[in-house]
């Protein structure tokens, strides 16, 4: 049984690796993620300090950002010096390798938390002499690890050079070594520790991990009312319900010197992984670094409805919590999983507000439903505080999914178990279902996978482009958007000439009387993505005239004809069957349904229409428009 157990848990780990692993090198080395060419320069231009006491010095340290030339910085610093220090030991720290170096250890840190989550799930395993027909519960933790392997956002996040994969690893961990708090057993029989021992040993360990949680991305300090939940929690167990009012003082002393502890640890760790936070070099000084504290608030003041932020606009009309909630479900989990994951969250929380209402308060404090449960107040608590907020970015829910995983895992277990025990379904009908529900949760995933088979879309593009439009002619570049053709081999993309078009700017006659011009002088029109006609039509009160130029381009009363489109939608490559699977109620970027082309065999996931930050950066919709007539744009626009 246990080689068993081996085996699956290698096949599963096995699968995680190959979604995560495979195709890192997905845009062909042409840095077509911003977020990452920005983290890509830093981490090469910045330098190792020559004494450690430089390496803590904000002002003088070659490390800081913020002294090679990069004054806004809001990004944790701890990843960077870790991608730095990997490339380095392999001779990869060029701006080309770089990149590839940062995605592949994105891939490797998921990883890890693909293990944690079994390793946090396993916990949830409890011997018990209760007669049962079937008990699945040891199979718990392969089922969480299993669901988090297949949940597609942190794939797609895990090819990216990102902050993101760490933040979720070291909140993970965090997690982890809470729930060990809890568990006695363990005591003796696996680290041979004394319990007071055991406890200092994982409350130093919750204070390095969450300091490094801290040091990736800073709003990782939204999860710190978990580890303290924890922290109450191991100080309160050794006492029954009946003696805790007679033990106040003990527990809250050992409290207060636990959290003393795992805050001085976390505090320590925050400086080592990102010491430019802090004004100065004095550990004894809290003083946070002003210039940091000035980008955080700049940050913040590009969240803002009535901004005109260019990368801000495709928020302004977007619904809280309904909003993430349906790109979680659709894209982020898929379907499927996303169903599962719902239910398991609707389920959790009514079986929590039932023992509050029944004053099971034992029941609640229990170690195993103390890991469901706060895992349960986590995901509400990130998705309520984000989901409430202007930025919905899919990446920003990205620390919920472990947590969405093993609370989906248990809730499998009991809804199977309780089906079985009650004989409403049969151990062949089981079976069945069981295998059924494997297939149905692979298809969305293993159709993800498929972008990173082909060719990007704007290489595809450029390849297209340099094949059938002649050198020497005028073509658009889009405002906030990345130009096209790129450069490939021997073909250069200066031979083409471009002129921006700054559609992001308010819609005044000034603006107009420039894209009139710069209308007549173009020969085609290269829309690399949905970026602006996605984010910009959502809002045609704000960009009247700019709407109805989007409106006309696509149903051809622009002057130009659509001559090529380029796609790499999610894809199941099914031998004769040809479906194309459009969300409903699809606003963003829906001006293209009129042209939209589906045109590959098997089973197409069209996400054109998702939320930007999932399609924009490894799989963009690329439409290319050629000038067949000419328009009076002057007067059409200004009129």
């Amino acid at each position: 049984m246990f080689l068993s157990k081996k085996i699956l848990f290698l096949l599963i780990f096995a699968l995680a690796a190959f979604f995560r692993l495979y195709g890192t090198n997905w845009d062909g080395g042409q840095h077509f993620h911003p977020d990452e060419r920005f983290l890509t320069m830093v981490t090469q231009t910045i330098e190792w300090p020559k004494t450690v006491s430089q390496y803590f010095d904000a002002v003088t340290s070659p490390l800081n950002p913020q002294n090679k030339g990069y004054s806004f910085f809001v990004y944790g610093l701890f990843p960077l010096l870790f991608v730095k220090f990997i490339a380095e030991q392999f001779n990869l720290a060029d701006y080309a390798n770089l990149t590839l170096v940062g995605r592949q250890l994105s891939g490797i840190v998921d990883l890890g938390t693909t293990i944690l989550v079994f390793f946090i799930a396993k916990q949830l395993v409890t011997k018990t002499n209760k007669p049962r027909t079937y008990n699945l519960e040891p199979v718990t933790p392969f089922i969480a690890m299993f669901f988090y392997a297949l949940s597609v956002l942190p794939i797609q996040l895990s090819h990216f050079y990102a902050t993101d994969p760490y933040l979720t690893f070291f909140i993970t961990l965090t997690f982890y070594f809470s729930t060990r708090l809890l568990s006695k057993d363990y005591y003796s029989s696996t680290f041979n520790l004394k319990p007071l021992t055991y406890h200092l040993l994982f409350t130093i360990l919750m204070g390095i991990s969450f300091g490094l949680a801290l040091a990736s991305k800073i709003s990782g300090v939204l999860f710190l009312p978990i580890p303290l939940l924890f922290l109450l929690v191991s100080a309160i167990q050794p006492f029954s319900h009946k003696t805790i009012h007679k033990n106040i003082f003990k527990i809250f002393s050992f409290f207060s010197f636990s959290l003393f502890l795992f805050v001085s640890f976390s505090y320590l760790f925050l400086r080592i992984g990102s010491p430019y936070t802090f004004a100065d070099n004095n550990w004894f000084s809290f003083t946070l670094n002003p210039k940091v504290v000035d980008n955080w608030k700049q940050l913040k003041a590009f969240d803002d409805p009535n901004g005109w932020f260019p990368p801000g606009v495709q928020w302004i009309t977007t619904k809280p919590y309904i909003f993430p909630l349906k790109n979680m479900v659709l894209w982020g989990l898929g379907l499927p999983l996303g169903i599962l994951s719902i239910s398991s969250v609707v389920f959790f929380l009514t079986h929590f507000l039932f023992n509050i209402r029944k004053k099971k308060f034992s029941l609640i404090l229990d170690s195993k439903f103390l890991i469901l449960n706060s895992s349960l107040l986590w995901i509400l608590l990130l998705f309520f505080y984000q989901g409430g907020q202007f930025v919905k970015a899919l990446r920003y829910f990205y620390p919920l999914y472990p947590f969405l995983a093993i609370l989906t895992g248990y809730f499998v277990y009991t809804a199977l178990t309780w089906l079985l025990n009650k004989k409403i379904i049969s151990q062949k009908l089981f079976l069945f279902f069981s295998f059924s529900l494997f297939l149905l949760l692979l298809i969305y995933p293993l159709s993800f996978m498929s972008i990173y088979t082909r060719p990007h879309t704007r290489v595809a593009a450029s390849e297209w482009i340099y094949q059938y439009v002649p050198g020497g002619i005028y073509k658009s570049d889009e405002h906030w958007d990345d130009g096209l053709p790129v450069s490939l081999g021997n073909n250069i993309h200066e031979t083409y000439t471009g002129v921006e078009f700054p559609l992001y700017g308010m819609d005044t006659p000034q603006k107009w009387q420039e894209m009139s011009a710069k209308l007549q002088q173009v020969s085609y029109i290269f829309l690399t993505s949905n970026r602006l006609y996605g984010s910009i039509m959502t809002v045609p009160e704000r960009y009247p005239v700019t709407s109805i130029y989007y409106t006309m381009l696509f149903d051809g009363s622009l002057g130009f004809e659509k001559v090529a489109e380029f796609t790499s939608r999610p894809n199941l490559p099914v031998p004769f069957i040809h479906v194309c699977l459009i969300p409903p109620f699809a606003n963003y970027g829906k001006v293209a349904q009129i042209s939209q082309e589906c045109n590959e065999e098997g089973i197409s996931f069209v996400d054109d229409y998702a939320d930007e930050t999932f399609t924009v950066y490894d799989h963009p919709k690329v439409t290319i428009f050629k000038k067949v007539t000419s328009v009076d744009y002057l007067s059409l626009f200004l009129n």
